[in-house]
C-alpha cells in the first residue's frame, strides 16, 4: 500500500482527521465557534423583524428578508463535516491535474467552514406592517481535506457587498449590488498542481418572498452579471461560457413543534441555476433543529447535487451530505 493509502487508512475516522487538522484549519474553526456562540440571535425570513425603528435610526435591530434557509451559500457562522465527490471527477474548467493522494476514491471527507453576517445599517423608512433598511454582509466559505495529513485548504469563496431590504405583512424583498471572488488554496494547487481560475465578478441580485401562514415561505429572484471576470480566462472562452446571468427559488419554514418558544425546527429546499453552468440545475436541501434565547445556535443536515458552488470548480458536478453546527444572520 502506498503511502497515499495509508494516509487515507489512517485518517478515514473523520473525528480523527479534524483533530489532527492543521493551524489554519483549526483558526478558522476556533473563529466560527465562539461567533457562533456569542453572536445574537436570528430568525427566518418575516420573523427576522425585533423591533421596528424610526425612519434614520442607525443600526436597527431588524431584518425583513433573512437569506434562504437551504441556500449553500446563505450568510452564517459555520463549522461542519461534509462527504462530497468533488475530486471524483474533473470539469473542463482548467487543465487536467494530478489528484496521487484521492487514491482513486469517489468521495472523501472534508471540512467545511464559514463565516459571515448581514449588518443592517440604517432604517430608511418605516410604514404600517414594515419598512426599509439599508444592509451591508460580508461572508467567506472554505474546505479542508482532513482526511490527508497535509489537512490542503481547497480554495476560499469572498462575497462583499450591500442592499435595500423591504417588507410588508406577508411580503419581503431585497436589490443589492455583490462581489465574489474565488481563490483556490495554496496547499492544494502546490501539491497537485491545479491551476487558479479568475472565477468572479459584480452583480445586481434581488429577491422577493411571500410568507404563506402557517405553511412556508415561497422565494424567488436572480442576478444580472454585470461584471465577470470569466471573460478575462482564455480556456473558458474557448468553451463559450457566458456569465451574465442566475435564477433561484424555493421554499422553507420554522416551527416550534416543542413547547419550550427557545427551541425550533427548520427545513427548506433551493433551486439554483446560472448561465455559466448552460442553466445545469443544482438542487440543495437542509433541515434541523435550533436554539435561540439572547444567541442563537443551529444544528444542520444539507444536501446537495449539481454543478459546485465553489467557483474555483464551477463547472465540476458535486453531490455531498454535511452537518454542521453554527449560527445563520
Amino acid at each position: 500500500m502506498g503511502a497515499a493509502g495509508r494516509a487515507r487508512n489512517q485518517c478515514r475516522n473523520p473525528g480523527e482527521g479534524m483533530r489532527k487538522a492543521g493551524s489554519h484549519g483549526l483558526c478558522l474553526w476556533a473563529v466560527g465557534c465562539m461567533l457562533a456562540v456569542v453572536w445574537p440571535a436570528a430568525g427566518a425570513a418575516q420573523a427576522y423583524r425585533q423591533a421596528e425603528a424610526a425612519a434614520g435610526d442607525l443600526l436597527p435591530e431588524v431584518r425583513y428578508l433573512g437569506a434562504p434557509l437551504a441556500d449553500p451559500m446563505a450568510p452564517r457562522i459555520s463549522v461542519g463535516l461534509m462527504r462530497t465527490t468533488l475530486l471524483a471527477t474533473q470539469g473542463p474548467e482548467r487543465d487536467p491535474f494530478e489528484l496521487a493522494d484521492a487514491d482513486g476514491a469517489a468521495d472523501e471527507y472534508v471540512a467545511a467552514v464559514g463565516v459571515g453576517a448581514v449588518l443592517p445599517l440604517v432604517q430608511l423608512a418605516v410604514w404600517d406592517g414594515g419598512g426599509a433598511i439599508l444592509t451591508v454582509e460580508g461572508r467567506v466559505f472554505a474546505r479542508f481535506r482532513i482526511e490527508l495529513p497535509r489537512r490542503d485548504d481547497m480554495g476560499q469563496d469572498w462575497y462583499v457587498g450591500g442592499a435595500v431590504e423591504a417588507g410588508w405583512p406577508r411580503v419581503a424583498a431585497r436589490l443589492g449590488v455583490l462581489h465574489r471572488s474565488s481563490h483556490i488554496g495554496d496547499e492544494f494547487a502546490d501539491n497537485t498542481g491545479a491551476s487558479r481560475i479568475e472565477f468572479g465578478g459584480e452583480q445586481l441580485d434581488g429577491m422577493v418572498a411571500y410568507d404563506v401562514p402557517g405553511v412556508a415561505r415561497l422565494y424567488g429572484g436572480g442576478a444580472w452579471v454585470f461584471r465577470s471576470y470569466l471573460d478575462w480566462e482564455p480556456r473558458l472562452r474557448a468553451l463559450r461560457v457566458r456569465d451574465r446571468a442566475l435564477l433561484q427559488f424555493g421554499l422553507d419554514r420554522e416551527w416550534q413543534p416543542w413547547s419550550d418558544p427557545r427551541f425550533h425546527a427548520f427545513a427548506g429546499a433551493d433551486y439554483y441555476s446560472a448561465e455559466r453552468t448552460g442553466w445545469h440545475p443544482a438542487f440543495a436541501a437542509a433541515a434541523g433543529v435550533g436554539v435561540r434565547t439572547t444567541r442563537s445556535l443551529r444544528l444542520t443536515v444539507r444536501a446537495f447535487d449539481g454543478m459546485s458552488h465553489m467557483g474555483e470548480f464551477f463547472l465540476t458536478p458535486e453531490r455531498y451530505i454535511s452537518l454542521e453546527v453554527g449560527a445563520r444572520f
